[in-house]
């Protein structure tokens, strides 16, 4: 049960630094090409900085549980 709770964690958590950034930055580049009247300039790029840095978040929330995962898979076999 424990497992499965740590599992739905990491993909609520995942999905959520996907979400937020691309939405905030993209709602940002609309906001400044309205302010600006460059439509669709900062659009494009709050689209582009916002995977930029949901690609860096997952990033840094994937390794760690990744090398834990390999670590628990080495003493498995050492184990052995």
């Amino acid at each position: 049960m424990a497992k499965n709770l740590n599992t739905l964690s990491l993909g609520l958590k995942i999905g959520l630094l996907v979400t937020v950034p691309l939405i905030g930055f993209l709602l940002l580049g609309v906001w400044l090409d309205k302010k600006f009247n460059t439509f669709p300039i900062y659009l494009i790029a709050g689209i582009v900085l916002g995977m930029i840095f949901a690609v860096y978040m997952v990033y840094k929330v994937i390794i760690p549980y990744i090398n834990k995962k390999v670590n628990n898979q080495d003493n498995k076999d050492n184990n052995k």
